[in-house]
């Protein structure tokens, strides 16, 4: 048994059981990769909470290729993102509401419109 770290499945090798050592593994892997915590104001809708969706924020240089499905992002969207050579190659965000969001991937920000169930597909430039 190992004194401290992590197993070859990321789970807390610390003893005892650390519970919040396996979900924080998670979590900061999860903010490596997408990132949804910065709020923008809507004037169509002043008092609702608006965000940012960030692609590949903090892409490890270890992980140059690689795809996730699933990632949960504030204001109701799932998120699956493909990137190859370290640079985004496709992201699909999913909204559960209906809400606007706004995505950014390498300086560049764009606003997208869907609709409750829709999905958008972005390619390396935040193409739709």
């Amino acid at each position: 048994m190992s004194k401290g770290g992590t197993y070859p499945n990321l789970f807390d090798a610390h003893p005892p059981f650390q519970i919040d050592g396996n979900f924080g593994a998670t979590a900061g892997i999860s903010e490596m990769l997408m990132q949804s915590n910065e709020r923008y104001k809507d004037a169509a809708a002043p008092d609702e909470d608006r965000y940012i969706i960030d692609l590949l924020p903090a892409l490890p240089g270890a992980w140059p290729n690689g795809s996730v499905k699933g990632l949960r992002a504030r204001g109701g969207f799932t998120v699956d993102i493909v990137w190859k050579d370290g640079t985004l190659t496709e992201a699909t965000l999913c909204s559960l509401n209906g809400n606007p969001c706004k995505a950014g991937y390498g300086g560049k920000i764009i606003d997208l419109n869907t609709a409750k169930g829709g999905s958008q597909r972005l390619g390396p430039s935040l193409t739709l």
